[in-house]
């Protein structure tokens, strides 16, 4: 059993960074639009007052986008309490936890066979 929901902590992990690279990714891209747009008015010589509906459909949609992911992180760290109560404590799955601190003899279980770090011995 240990085993299996060492796969499926993997599978959910990578999603979990997945979407969170997703989202970060479309909040770049609506900064490239944030810079865009101002741009585009003026060198269409168009008043403030003509465009002002899109600013704010812009700021709703960055708006919307941070909130995803304040509600991504949220979720990511209930799913790793939750990796704590099937036994995984000491196993950080998917890519990208490797910064987080670890337990004394904390193993790494990445999908890339990331080596077993040992943090007595880092130490």
């Amino acid at each position: 059993m240990p085993k299996e929901r060492l796969v499926i902590a993997k599978k959910v992990a990578t999603q979990v960074h997945a979407t969170e690279a997703a989202i970060d990714a479309a909040i770049a891209k609506l900064g490239e639009l944030v810079t865009l747009l101002p741009e585009a008015q003026a060198a269409a010589k168009l008043s403030p007052v003509a465009s002002d509906a899109s600013f704010g459909y812009l700021h709703l949609a960055i708006a919307g986008l941070f909130d995803g992911r304040t509600n991504m992180v949220a979720l990511h760290n209930e799913l790793s309490s939750v990796k704590d109560k099937m036994g995984l404590r000491n196993v950080v799955v998917g890519n990208g936890d490797l910064g987080k601190l670890l337990p004394n003899r904390g193993q790494v279980a990445e999908a890339d066979a990331a080596p077993l770090i040992d943090q007595a011995r880092a130490a």
